[in-house]
Formats: structure tokens, C-alpha cells, sequence
């Protein structure tokens, strides 16, 4: 209490320093006039004796400086009496104060926008307690080559790990689902999860309203509840809080409503799963899994997917170890089957985030980069505005201002420029969010969250704060150390020709060099983009796909599913516009997949032999494009029974028919090798998985009998318009029937390079503002450097110069510190560029043709920014110049 008075009391007496230096001049200039008096009787004159009092004195203003000092509160005094001189200088100096401000902005701007993105994506704590303690748990197989987390362990491996493990505290194991709900006389397709009892007390998550599921739920015959997320209770049910009193018709089954999740509770997303269900983005519904018992100790593989939370004090490689011991043990429980079957587990967070993580990280240099252009090209505005106040620095210094009171001066001016950085920055990034969405590749978790939050916003606020007091600090101590004799002897002609100081070219150098790192990144990410976009996919980009799942009339065991579905086929080839018409069970860069194993007859067959299986209809290869290589395609008489006739890729064919005839060779997928297919056609390759990836091995066979598939047409209408008509004919012929992901493959090509286009547009955007800011800072540099050699070009001129000369000098200048900088950043470059292989595709990190274009376009815009200063001081009138003081 005592502290807190003193505060106030002291505080008061700082609000009352204009009375109290009115008292205190009285006082001052009575004991003057006292001592002016005792000169004039010792026999002085009235001015002389006036003189002698003021020298004993000291100087007005250096008494009354230091009677300042010894006040309480000081520094809130001059801190007020700095921001109100900072103020109106800026003001009478708009340029400057806007050509400062706006560098800064867009520098803070950009690290404020990438950093929301890392807040949202690597930070921002997720909606489950402890997610750190959460992992995934897969059994790969060495034989099987596809990637490991690809399968989980199998229900009868997980319940023995369950009952048996010392290592996590909670496990729970899911499935996913797509469920059809009715809504306002329509039909919809939900993402959904068929979950166990554990499965909201693993990830510790508990519901906004309600209960969640629990084992009584799960057991078969009480198993018709649900738990929906909140934006499914916002948009059916207008989140009424009666909502626990309603049911829910899922595939034309009632479900009773127990619980709502919050608002940020959809797990799993499509990009918390690495090999999830491509056509689930979000999960709005949960209900129970509800094994049977039998069900629980099957060991066939399935679609569920594992999770665990580690007890208190267990690693990641402890529990490996425990998870391991096991498999070894269950391996003997399969005879006869494939065997070797491993252990993994995975960070829960790290298998989501860590493949954006080095992307995240990469954003984050570059925009750092950024901002020490911005800083620099501040500094050097600075520096050339305290050259260009240099007088009025040596005249206060002169009359007593001491350098820190001027150190803080400079400092506190660079601080208000910050303050305006930061508000244009803030408005920028807020800009940055609402073209987010635009941008968003659909892979990188939670980025739809980024948001300006209290976390982004202190970030953004120091960013500025930092970048104004080190773009202050350098020209603030030089011009303090500026003294007025030294000023008025440097203000001649050979003190003028000095032009800019050698602080202000190493901060454009330092830019320069930063902005060829920069440049040489973004131009091979671009290089790599074109690469990906350019591959040569196998299909055509035009290709109208679908997916369409048959009514609920179409059962696993319906008899006419086949007849039905072709009917379908055939009603849309049949409609104005259609070329042809299939489908496919797993359309390419859909994220879809189906695996085999499978023997080669006159092969040396390995164990674990993989291969892309398609069931396709004959017009599919007609609808996609994709060309016939060798032997024909499908025909509608091919029997599609266990001795099928099968088409393969030509990677397929020179992998295991080298140096034979593929047509009319053997392939078996049986593991009895009972049924053996014929091979009566190749195609070409076609890009499954990725575009980044090689083709692999593919087999299709014919098949009509799918309750859900994705139709692939090739038509002479717009895209929009042909999937009205086939939704409209569809509709008349099965109302239960329902449409996903109408899209054309180019959609799906745009799709499957999204992120690459993601990072390439954001790290070309940050390149083309550090050049930017570079050439301004050229620029500004070159203007301020002929402004103060004024008098030497006119000397020059004067002397014989030609204008051409003069344009020389200044360019040579300019190409100087262009060049110096380019060499130091394609040296820096070459180093910085090698984090980037990770992320290149078709390029080297050492690219000849980027390095010559990133210098070229370094040198021509170098140029072309210091020829408007080289051109006004060519038109300098050597007359005037003369005249300039």
C-alpha cells in the first residue's frame, strides 16, 4: 500500500513539471540578477558583470537540465515530450513516414500471417487432453510393400494388447463410415465413425451436451444411439437444446441422439489419417462399434484403425519394445498365412503434423528473411534521415542535449514507426486470412483455424517492437556522436561528395544477398511445380468422375446389383452429349487404393509380390483415355469370374513379362493358385498414388457388381452441365441413389499438387516482396547518395562531364553494391538451398537455369531501380549545383 501512494504521489508531481520549472526559472534568474549585482559593485558594467554570473553558473540550461534529472519520474516526462516531438516530425515528412511505415508493415505483415498458420497447425493445443500421450499403433509387413502405416493390428491382436499391455492407459479402435442422413427432402452423405467405449476416454475428449458412448452401447442390440459433432447439431437441428430427444435416420436406420461434441471435435479428419477414407474429410457422426464376440477374435485384416494413450511416465520406445514382444508372439497364430508381422508406434500429433512441419518451418525463414529486409531497408531510411537532420542533432547537442537523451529521441521516432509497421502489418495479415481459403491444399491440419488470436497478435507486437529499436539503434548512435564543429566542417564540398556511408551499403548489400536466397528458393519450388503439373498422368484432364453408391434396395447379397448398375452405365451413355462411360472401383489420385498379392506363371515369384488392383467396366480405358499398348481392351462378353481376363500397365509388363510377350501370359491372385487370370491387354501407366510418384504395377479386371463406384465420363458438355443431367437421370431411376465428388481428373490433378502449389505460392509471394523491398531500398539509397553529391556532379559537369558520365557514375554505383550482393547470396544460396531437396521434384537444389535467371532478374531490376536517380543527377543544372550549400 505503502509502494502504491509513492507511485501516485510521484506521478503527480510529474503532471505538475510545468509549474515546477516556472518556480524553478524564478529561482534561477533571482540568483543571476543577485550575483549580476555583486559584479556591477565590484565595479563591472551591467553586461559584463551579467556574462561572468551566467559563466559561474553554468549555462541556463544545463542548470536546468539538471535540475530535471534529480526529479522522480522523469522519464515519463521525456518520454511524453519525445513521442510529441516524434509525432510532429513525422508529420511534417510524409513520405518518409509512409515509405517507412508500409516497409515494416509488409515485413511484420508476412511473419504475422505465416506465424497464425503455425499457431493453427504446430501450436494451438488440439481439442483432446494431453495429445502429446497419444499414439497410433500399426502392424506393418516387411513382405508387403506398401508403407507401414497402412494396417492395424487385427481386433483379435488388439483385445489381447488391450488385456494384457503395461504400457498405455486407454486404447480404443474405430471405424469409418460414410452414412446417408435425409435432410430437408434430400438426401446427404455424412463422414462418420463406428467407435468402441474407449474411444472418448482415449482421447479424453467429453461432450457438450449429453453422454458419449459407452459399453452398454457397444453391445450388440443396443448399439442404434449416436453422438454428433456441432456443426451437424447447428445445421439439422438449429442447436436446440432438445436435441437429446430426438433420433437421427442413418442408412435408413433410427439412432437415437445421446450426446453433441464442441464445436472442434470432428475427429478423425482426413488429415489426421495418412491411408483414411479419401471421401471423409470430417467426421460428424459417432456410433457404436458394437463387435460381436466373434468379431473380436477375428484375426483378418481390417479397416479399423488403432490408437492408444501411454500411461504416465512411458515413452513412445517402451511401449514399441512391449507392442513388438507381442507381435512376435501372435506371428504364431497365422500358419500358413503371410508371416513377419511387425510393430509400430507413431505419435498421434506427429503423424498428422509431421509431414507439414518442415513446410511450416520453411515458411517461417523465408518470412524471417523477410523482416530483416524490412528491418534493414528501415535502418537505411533512417540513417539517411539522421544524416540528413544532422545540424539539428549538433545544434541540441550544442545546447546541452546530452547523446542518450538523443539516443532515445531517435529511438523513440523508430518506435512510433513500428507502431504503424504493426498496424499495417496486422491489417495485411488479416487480408493474408481471407484469401486463406483460396489457398488451402486440404491436407494441412486445422489450417482453416488460423486465426489473429491474442497469441498472433503479441507475436505481431513484438515483431515490432524488435524490428523498430534494431532499424533504430544503428542510426540513433551514429547520429548521436555528431557534434556541431565536425557537422559544420563536413557540410563542405569534399564532406557532401562522400555520398552515403559504408553502414548504409552493407545494409543493401545484406539485402541484397538475402533477397538472392530468397529468389533461388521460390524459383525452384516453381521449376518443381511445373515439373509436378507437366507429368504425363496416363488419362485425360477432362474426364468427368463421380462417386455413386446404389440404394439401400442393393444389398451385399442383391442378385441384380450388377444388372442394375450396368443399366446405369448404360441410361448415361445414352444421354446428348456422353462420348463413353465407365467405372472404376479405385479412381486414380482419388487417394483410394486396393492391394493384392499375386503370382506371375514363368516369373521367379518373391513372397509379398504387391499389385494396384482395379475392377473396372469395358469403357472405362475409353472414358479416361488411356491408351491401348498391346492386345485389346474389354469386351462386354468377357466372363468376369474366377478365370477372368485381365489388362496390366506396362510397368506390370516389364517388370514380370521382360523379354516375352505379356499377351496371353498368366496371373494368379488366389494364394492357392486355383484360378489363374489371362492377360489380354496393356495399357499405358497411369499416376495412382501421387503425381511425384512413379507408376506402379497395375492389374484391372472386369466387373460390373459394385453397390459403389466411381463413374468416369468423357462427354462434349460443360463438366457442370453433364452431372445435372446424370444426377437428373439417376434420380428418376433411384431415388436412394447418391452422388460424391463431382469432379473432373484435372480437379483431381489440381487436388493432388495443391500443397506443392500451397508452399510455391506463398514462398514466390515473400520473394516478390523481398525484391520489393530490396529495390526500394536501392532506390532510396541511389536518391539520397546523388542528393548529397549534388555539388560534386555539378563540379564535375561543370568541369567537362558529360551527362552520360554522370549516368555512368551513379549506375557503376549501384551495379557495385548489386553485384557485391549477388555474389555473397548465391554463395549463401548454395548452402541455404540444399534444405530444400525434400521439397524439390525433377530439379536440382543447384540448378544452373535458376541461379542464371535469379541473377539476371537481380541485375535488371538492380538497374532499372537506380536509374531514375542516375537520370536526375544527369539533369543536374551544374549551375544550380553550385549554388547548393
Amino acid at each position: 500500500m505503502r509502494k502504491r501512494r509513492a507511485f501516485w504521489m510521484q506521478l503527480l508531481g510529474a503532471l505538475q513539471v510545468r509549474r515546477s520549472d516556472d518556480e524553478f526559472l524564478a529561482e534561477l534568474g533571482a540568483h543571476v540578477a543577485m550575483d549580476t549585482e555583486a559584479g556591477i559593485k565590484a565595479g563591472l558594467d551591467a553586461v559584463e558583470a551579467r556574462r561572468q554570473a551566467l559563466l559561474r553558473l553554468g549555462g541556463v540550461e544545463q542548470t536546468r537540465q539538471a535540475q530535471r534529472e534529480q526529479r522522480g519520474f522523469l522519464w515519463i516526462e521525456n518520454f511524453a515530450q519525445d513521442v510529441r516531438y516524434g509525432l510532429r516530425t513525422l508529420r511534417r515528412t510524409p513520405g518518409f513516414t509512409m515509405t517507412a511505415v508500409l516497409t515494416l508493415g509488409l515485413g511484420i505483415g508476412a511473419c504475422t500471417a505465416i506465424f497464425s498458420l503455425v499457431n493453427a497447425v504446430l501450436i494451438r493445443s488440439l481439442p483432446y487432453g494431453d495429445p502429446q500421450r497419444l499414439v497410433y499403433l500399426f502392424t506393418p509387413n516387411v513382405n508387403l510393400k506398401i508403407p507401414p502405416e497402412v494396417i492395424c493390428p487385427r481386433y483379435g491382436d488388439f483385445y489381447e494388447i488391450k488385456r494384457e499391455n503395461k504400457s498405455f492407459a486407454d486404447m480404443t479402435s474405430y471405424e469409418q463410415a460414410l452414412f446417408k442422413v435425409p435432410t430437408q427432402g434430400a438426401t446427404q452423405t455424412v463422414g462418420a465413425a463406428r467407435v468402441d467405449e474407449g474411444f472418448f476416454a482415449t482421447l479424453q475428449s467429453t461432450p457438450e451436451l449429453g453422454r458419449t458412448i459407452d459399453a452398454e452401447d457397444n453391445q450388440p442390440g443396443h448399439s442404434k444411439v449416436a453422438v454428433i459433432s456441432h456443426s451437424l447439431w447447428v445445421s439439422m437441428y438449429g442447436a436446440n437444446a432438445d436435441v437429446l430427444k430426438r433420433s437421427l435416420q442413418l442408412d435408413g436406420a433410427m439412432y437415437q441422439i445421446i450426446g453433441v461434441m464442441p464445436p472442434k471435435f470432428e475427429y478423425p479428419f482426413n488429415s489426421d489419417l495418412p491411408y483414411g477414407n479419401p471421401h471423409i474429410l470430417s467426421t460428424r457422426i459417432w456410433v457404436p462399434l458394437a463387435l460381436t464376440p466373434k468379431q473380436k477374435a477375428d484375426r483378418d485384416i481390417d479397416d479399423n484403425v488403432a490408437v492408444a494413450r501411454l500411461r504416465a511416465g512411458v515413452s513412445i520406445e517402451q511401449a514399441q519394445s512391449e507392442f513388438g514382444t507381442m507381435m512376435t508372439r501372435f506371428d504364431r497364430l497365422y500358419p500358413g498365412q503371410l508371416g513377419d508381422w511387425g510393430a509400430l508406434v507413431e505419435s498421434f500429433t506427429g503423424l498428422s503434423i509431421g509431414p507439414v512441419r518442415p513446410l511450416m518451418n520453411l515458411l517461417l525463414g523465408t518470412v524471417a528473411l523477410v523482416l530483416l529486409i524490412a528491418c534493414g531497408n528501415a535502418a537505411n531510411l533512417l540513417l539517411a534521415r539522421a544524416a540528413e537532420r544532422g545540424r539539428e542533432l549538433s545544434v541540441r547537442s550544442a545546447l546541452g542535449a546530452g547523446r542518450g537523451r538523443m539516443v532515445r529521441q531517435l529511438l523513440t521516432e523508430s518506435l512510433l514507426i513500428g507502431i504503424g509497421g504493426c498496424t499495417v502489418g496486422i491489417m495485411i495479415a488479416l487480408f493474408f486470412l481471407r484469401v486463406l481459403p483460396h489457398l488451402d491444399p486440404g491436407n494441412i491440419p486445422r489450417l482453416n483455424e488460423a486465426s489473429l488470436d491474442g497469441r498472433v497478435l503479441l507475436a505481431a507486437i513484438t515483431a515490432s517492437l524488435l524490428t523498430s529499436m534494431v532499424a533504430g539503434l544503428l542510426p540513433a548512435a551514429s547520429a548521436s556522436r555528431m557534434q556541431l564543429t565536425e557537422f559544420l566542417k563536413s557540410n563542405n564540398a569534399s564532406g557532401r561528395a562522400a555520398g552515403h556511408s559504408r553502414l548504409q551499403s552493407a545494409l543493401i548489400i545484406a539485402q541484397t544477398a538475402m533477397v538472392v536466397v530468397i529468389l533461388a528458393g521460390a524459383g525452384l519450388l516453381m521449376r518443381s511445380y511445373i515439373n509436378v503439373i507437366s507429368v504425363d498422368t496416363g488419362f485425360s484432364q477432362s474426364t468427368l468422375t463421380m462417386n455413386v453408391a446404389l440404394g439401400d434396395s442393393y444389398s451385399q447379397a442383391q442378385s441384380g446389383r450388377a444388372a442394375y448398375f450396368k443399366s446405369i452405365l448404360d441410361r448415361i451413355s445414352k444421354l446428348p452429349g456422353v462420348i463413353s462411360v465407365g467405372a472404376v472401383s479405385d479412381l486414380p489420385l482419388a487417394k483410394s487404393e486396393s492391394l493384392s498379392t499375386f503370382r506371375v506363371d514363368g516369373f521367379a515369384n518373391q513372397k509379398g509380390q504387391i499389385v494396384e488392383a482395379r475392377s473396372i467396366t469395358p469403357k472405362y480405358f475409353d472414358a479416361m483415355h488411356i491408351p491401348l499398348i498391346a492386345g485389346r481392351y474389354f469386351s462386354e462378353s468377357d466372363d468376369p469370374g474366377p478365370a477372368h481376363p485381365v489388362i496390366i500397365n506396362e510397368r506390370f509388363a516389364r517388370t514380370y513379362f521382360a523379354n516375352r510377350n505379356p499377351i496371353g501370359g498368366r496371373i494368379s491372385t488366389d494364394e492357392k493358385q486355383a484360378q489363374w487370370g489371362t492377360v489380354v491387354g496393356v495399357v499405358a501407366d497411369v499416376r495412382h498414388t501421387s503425381l511425384e510418384e512413379e507408376p506402379q504395377a497395375q492389374m484391372y479386371s472386369p466387373n460390373y457388381d459394385s453397390r459403389e463406384s466411381s463413374l468416369a465420363v468423357r462427354s462434349v458438355l460443360p463438366p457442370a452441365a453433364m452431372a445435372n443431367e446424370i444426377r437428373l437421370a439417376l434420380k428418376a431411376t433411384d431415388p436412394d441413389v447418391t452422388f460424391s465428388d463431382v469432379q473432373t481428373m484435372g480437379d483431381l490433378v489440381s487436388i493432388a499438387s495443391a500443397r506443392r502449389r500451397f508452399q510455391t505460392s506463398l514462398f514466390t509471394a515473400f520473394a516478390v516482396i523481398a525484391l520489393l523491398l530490396a529495390l526500394v531500398g536501392l532506390y532510396g539509397l541511389m536518391a539520397f547518395s546523388v542528393n548529397r553529391r549534388t555539388r560534386e556532379v555539378g563540379i564535375r559537369m561543370a568541369l567537362g562531364a558529360a551527362r552520360v558520365d554522370v549516368l555512368y557514375l551513379v549506375l557503376k554505383n549501384a551495379a557495385l553494391l548489386v553485384g557485391t550482393g549477388l555474389v555473397t547470396g548465391l554463395a549463401g544460396a548454395w548452402a541455404a538451398t540444399r534444405l530444400l531437396k525434400s521439397f524439390l521434384f525433377g530439379v536440382s537444389d543447384h540448378d544452373p537455369l535458376t541461379v542464371i535467371s535469379v541473377s539476371v532478374l537481380l541485375i535488371v531490376c538492380g538497374m532499372l531501380a537506380a536509374f531514375v536517380p542516375a537520370r536526375r543527377a544527369a539533369s543536374i543544372d551544374p549551375m544550380q549545383a553550385l549554388r547548393t550549400e
